[in-house]
């Protein structure tokens, strides 16, 4: 299922997570912002403690990635017919020449860009490695192991990877049980507060964006209200936009409830958000291929041409941002050249490396089809004696 408005949205969070980055590792007033401490500036506490947190929204970023591939791929993979045999090295394609590419971006930034720990960067920078070893990046290129820090956004690739490789597993469980799946996904989730496990944390977010994907066309009914075009399907949708925003930066928004909370009560209060937040993120994600006004915004061309380097500018702006801070020390002028050099990156490697591979994988997936669609030989007639 290739939608427009979705490849916009996925855009939009790779550019929250690329702020995230940029400001956490140049502007120590956000990484404080970050951890839920107090800022003495008025004005950065209105950006990070309210729903305009929702710009520079990292990790509720990687989160809406989790649930889109679940809710893509699923729509892609519930036909009865569908081949696995051409999905497979297809998919395999698709993401690890790409994370290779970028795995290569990495030591080159490391080259580029020395790292050396000062008293000025920030904690976030100075905690991050200032050498990039043949082994650290043969570890990196392989994801399923988990990651180095080199290159920070990486480690959701080892989801991603893992959830593409059991996506028959969540097609049938969204198929056959998703009462069950997402009353699961919840438990799993609840769960890994107490236990630590990501495991437990990430894998559910697919499995719930499965479960939509599966049943969207039923959920797309129920939604009819904010299509009808008139003024109180224009308000709803817009309430709704808006309540999903809420939602998605309630950590943050009502972040005294966190500051401080250790032990159980920590753990409920962290549960209680990562729930909360995920409903915002389905709630946006329906909306963004329901509501109207929504769906043009989301086909502006701006955030289409963003939509379209999302996964590369994903994957690159991790080095460029961070070796970026180790050279110019912090700052908003090193915010605006990570932010500049990081999109430059993103478009080059897109070019270079993303595109080619999806049309490899497509090369490929075509390939396997043709070859099991192809009419079966006529028999050879039998020589003359």
């Amino acid at each position: 299922m290739r939608k427009i408005e979705l490849d916009s949205l996925r855009g939009a969070a790779a550019f929250a997570v690329l702020l995230w980055h940029t400001t956490a590792s140049s502007l120590h007033t956000f990484l404080v912002g970050s951890n839920f401490q107090p800022v003495d500036s008025f004005w950065y506490n209105a950006v990070m403690y309210s729903p305009l947190r929702i710009f520079s929204a990292g990790p509720e970023a990687v989160w809406l990635f989790f649930v889109l591939s679940g809710f893509v791929l699923t729509r892609s993979a519930s036909p009865v017919d569908y081949r696995w045999d051409a999905y497979y090295p297809s998919r395999l394609i698709r993401l690890y020449l790409p994370i290779v590419g970028a795995v290569l971006v990495t030591g080159i930034a490391f080259l580029l860009l020395p790292r050396q720990l000062t008293a000025a960067n920030s904690v976030f920078v100075n905690g991050l490695p200032t050498e990039y070893s043949v082994s650290a990046m043969l570890r990196d290129m392989t994801v399923l192991n988990g990651t180095t820090t080199a290159n920070v956004p990486l480690w959701s690739l080892q989801w991603e990877v893992l959830f593409s490789i059991l996506l028959p597993v969540y097609v049938l469980a969204a198929r056959a049980f998703p009462r069950i799946a997402l009353a699961g996904s919840v438990l799993l989730i609840i769960a890994s507060a107490w236990t630590g496990s990501p495991f437990l944390l990430y894998m559910p977010m697919f499995l719930i964006g499965s479960v939509l994907g599966f049943h969207w066309e039923a959920i797309a009914d129920r939604l009819g209200v904010v299509t009808a075009g008139n003024l109180r399907a224009t308000v709803l949708g817009a309430l709704g936009v808006l309540l999903s925003v809420v939602l998605i930066t309630s950590s943050y928004t009502f972040n005294f409830f966190i500051a401080g909370q250790t032990g159980a009560a920590g753990n409920l209060t962290t549960n209680v958000f990562t729930v909360v937040k995920l409903t915002g993120i389905c709630l946006l994600l329906a909306l963004a291929l329901t509501y109207p006004p929504l769906r043009a915004v989301l086909r502006w061309r701006p955030l289409v041409a963003l939509g379209t380097i999302s996964f590369s500018l994903y994957l690159t702006h991790g080095p460029i941002t961070i070796g970026l801070a180790f050279v110019m020390g912090p700052g908003i002028l090193t915010t605006i050249t990570q932010i500049v050099l990081s999109l430059i990156v993103a478009v080059l490697f897109y070019f270079a490396v993303e595109k080619w591979a999806h049309q490899l994988s497509r090369r490929v997936a075509r390939a396997i089809r043709a070859r099991w669609n192809a009419p079966a030989p006529r028999p050879q007639a039998e020589p003359a004696a």
